[in-house]
């Protein structure tokens, strides 16, 4: 497993851990569903199960289940003004229903 982040998202998660010392250190990325631009993801600071794969990065425990990432691959999360972007890092461009962010009904 690879995770690719700037390092302004690096800091941001790093407070984001200091700030919940009595939650897990573990960030968690999950499959949150399909919408119009293709699967979306999600971070979450959470356990560590034994069915997970891991990733560090300057510190940071990146947690993914197998199965997830072996369907998705590895991801990239890009800091934006209003939080992050998590997507996998193959993933096409426009690889939803192609229904526009209206809805997917064509």
């Amino acid at each position: 497993m690879k995770v690719t982040l700037p390092s302004t998202a690096v800091d941001i998660l790093k407070d984001i851990l200091k700030d919940n010392q009595d939650r897990p250190d573990n960030i968690r990325v999950y499959f949150s569903g399909n919408g119009c631009c293709g699967p979306s993801f999600g971070l979450a600071l959470d356990e560590q199960k034994d069915s997970d794969i891991t990733c560090e990065v300057n510190d940071l425990k990146f947690i993914m289940t197998k199965e997830e990432y072996d369907q998705y691959g590895d991801i990239v999360i890009e800091d934006t003004e209003y939080g992050f972007r998590v997507a996998p890092e193959n993933i096409e461009e426009g690889s939803g229903c192609g229904g526009g962010c209206s809805g997917c009904g064509q």
